[in-house]
């Protein structure tokens, strides 16, 4: 149940002082001064001697100028009554005649899911004593129900917005040793604990800034030091899912920190949450490898160590001096990454002959893709970037101005289905197995975003890109094509301006979201003369700047019944040079390469029952992940011979 922040607002801003009064009723407060609404600050281990503690009348809650804390009614509610924060909504809301449904409260609305039970052994004693040398007291384990199982491990629940429990995780209530235990961390036996939903979001109030941790003790970690507004992603650093289940929810903060491990996949994960959730409204905290504290130096990596090394103070300092994550492109070069081509991350596109060219297509990076009408470049981009990205985990985003959604979908199927799967009628019609087909629609179904609309400017189509991008986790978007695409002039001159302006938004989009643009432009109009020759840099219709300013060019040349033929010498006894027969079908060129320089061609074949350009039968017969079929592929193609592609194949 998502309860509209600005509801919240309201709440509390008609409650007003009366929420002091309230609050120093319930907790009676020391040195109470009814007129100024101060008094010492209850949330210091020390005693505040002079009255720091503040009604602070324009955020409607106390701010202490001492140890920086902020306490309002819903910290009232949540933090001393054990409320949780649907709970305590309902009380505000009930203080304040404010009218709103909690219906759902504690439901579970998901028949199929197989909840968990919530878990609780006798005591927690082997639980309090490992993370109490981790600097969690008794009552950080109590605030975030903190349970231990019957082995004398932790047990940490999730529960959901409606305060359902969703998932229950486990933990070694000791130092994982490598030797004798399986796992460091399990999830219960006999439930679904697939949901990934945020640890502990069920106690945050969105009207305050979130901290969002890697892990559940990092969480426990800065509760401890005294930011309570925080929740950690459920299933480690590089699994984002969450992001798209509690996009909602999210989109209600104002203000989101982001606290990740100091290592590679923490650092990773800074950079994708940051740019999901919007740079404009996150910061992250930067923690040191190595910090220095009463002449000491530690190496630390979390929010636990950090609280454990330095203290609660020094956790709390490094939360409110988040830094604002960067400006877009604008870097201090000696922070940049070291470039490897090996381990960047990147989409390979499955065809061998093409990626011992290419390597693999860096994501952050755009893609001109072209040839003729007919010389199937639709097709290869159907099997390379979104067949084959979906292969390797990624999502896509797909804007097509021509051809519509049941095309693509049946073309992209087919590519999926594998010839085992296809039966051919009358040479053209093809027969799917309904079974494996409803299996590919399974696997696929979630994974690509069509933009579905008659509006064809450039803007929306880009707007809807991030979206998909920010919520999903869309890695590769494509763009089919170029001139479909209202760029808003309707001058010549203009219109190279504006295509200009087009590359250089794409560009910038890759490297902000770490993604892969492909863009399909159609060539200059050829003389008849030139149509048997392979495009290349200079024959891309538009503004110069398509190809200057994308790291990769990939033009797609059919071969002609006349290059396929060969042409004879006047002897008749050989071919022309350089005019030899080809046995192939297509040819995939890469006329531009930023990354490595290296360009060349690539020598393909296509199938077409199933729709595949290939260059050895295991790519003709390559099975994709939904196809659990493990019997050995064909080591031969028995119906492939040169020229069985019939007239027509991918026409785009």
């Amino acid at each position: 149940m998502l309860i509209p922040r600005e509801l919240i607002l309201e709440a509390k801003e008609k409650l007003g002082e009366d929420a002091a009064i309230f609050i120093n009723e319930k907790m009676e407060l020391e040195n109470w001064d009814e007129k100024d609404l101060k008094a010492s600050c209850p949330l210091q281990s020390t005693t505040d001697n002079t009255p720091s503690f503040i009604w602070n009348s324009k955020d409607n809650c106390f701010h202490c100028f001492s140890c920086g804390k902020n306490f309002g009614i819903l910290d009232y509610y949540i933090e001393i009554e054990k409320l949780s924060f649907l709970d305590a909504c309902s009380k505000l809301f009930e203080q304040t005649g404010i009218s709103f449904h909690f219906g759902e409260r504690g439901i579970k609305t998901d028949r199929d899911y197989k909840y968990p039970r919530h878990e609780q052994f006798d005591n927690r004693n082997k639980v309090e004593s490992y993370l109490g040398l981790r600097g969690i007291s008794k009552e950080t384990m109590n605030y975030a129900d903190i349970q231990q199982d019957e082995h004398g491990d932790i047990v940490f629940h999730y529960y959901d917005l409606n305060d359902v429990l969703c998932v229950v995780k486990y933990r070694l209530s000791r130092k994982f040793d490598k030797k004798t235990d399986k796992n460091k961390m399990w999830a219960q036996a006999g439930a679904d604990n697939t949901r990934p939903i945020l640890y502990l979001m069920n106690k945050i109030d969105v009207t305050k800034p979130l901290l969002i941790c890697e892990g559940e003790i990092d969480c426990l970690s800065a509760i401890e030091a005294g930011y309570r507004n925080s929740v950690s992603v459920p299933f480690g650093a590089d699994n984002t899912k969450w992001i798209e289940e509690n996009w909602e929810w999210l989109n209600e903060f104002q203000s989101i920190y982001v606290w990740a491990d100091n290592d590679k996949p923490g650092l990773e994960m800074r950079k994708e949450v940051c740019s999901r959730l919007g740079t404009w409204r996150t910061k992250f905290v930067d923690l040191p490898s190595k910090v220095q504290k009463d002449g000491k130096e530690f190496q630390v990596k979390d929010i636990n160590e950090a609280l454990f090394y330095l203290g609660k103070e020094s956790v709390l300092e490094y939360i409110e001096n988040a830094q604002d994550a960067p400006v877009p492109n604008v870097i201090d070069l000696s922070d940049a990454d070291d470039f490897d081509i090996e381990t960047a991350p990147g989409l390979y596109t499955g065809l061998k002959s093409v990626d011992d060219i290419v390597y693999k297509l860096i994501y952050g990076s755009v893609v001109i893709l072209t040839g003729q009408r007919g010389s199937g470049k639709s097709t290869f981009l159907n099997q390379t970037f979104i067949c084959e990205a979906l292969n390797q985990g990624e999502d896509c985003y797909v804007y097509s101005g021509e051809l519509g959604a049941p095309v693509l979908k049946n073309w992209l199927e087919c590519t999926m289905l594998n010839r085992e799967h296809i039966e051919m009628k009358n040479g053209f019609v093809r027969k799917f197995d309904p079974v494996a087909r409803q299996q590919v629609r399974d696997w696929y179904r979630g994974r690509v975003w069509m933009y579905d609309d008659i509006d064809n400017t450039s803007k929306t189509i880009l707007d809807r890109g991030v979206s998909i991008t920010r919520k999903f986790g869309a890695k590769i978007w494509i763009l089919d094509n170029l001139t479909c695409m209202d760029l808003g002039s309707n001058s010549e001159k203009g219109q190279w301006e504006k295509q200009k302006d087009f590359i250089v938004q794409l560009v910038s989009l890759a490297k902000v979201y770490n993604i892969l643009i492909v863009l399909v432009v159609h060539p200059r109009k050829l003389d008849s003369m030139s149509v048997e020759r392979k495009l290349m840099a200079d024959d891309v219709a538009g503004a110069g700047e398509l190809t200057n300013l994308c790291q990769y060019g990939i033009t797609i040349h059919r071969y002609s019944k006349k290059e396929k033929e060969g042409e004879k010498n006047k002897k008749g006894d050989g071919y022309v040079k350089g005019k030899e027969p080809i046995p192939y079908d297509v040819l995939a060129a890469i006329f531009k390469n930023r990354y490595t320089g290296k360009m060349g061609e690539a020598q393909l074949y296509f199938d077409y029952p199933s729709y595949r350009f290939y260059d050895t039968v295991q790519e003709l017969f390559k099975r994709y992940k939904w196809d659990k079929n493990t019997t050995p592929i064909p080591s031969k193609d028995p119906n492939h011979h040169e020229g069985d592609a019939p007239e027509g194949f991918g026409e785009d």
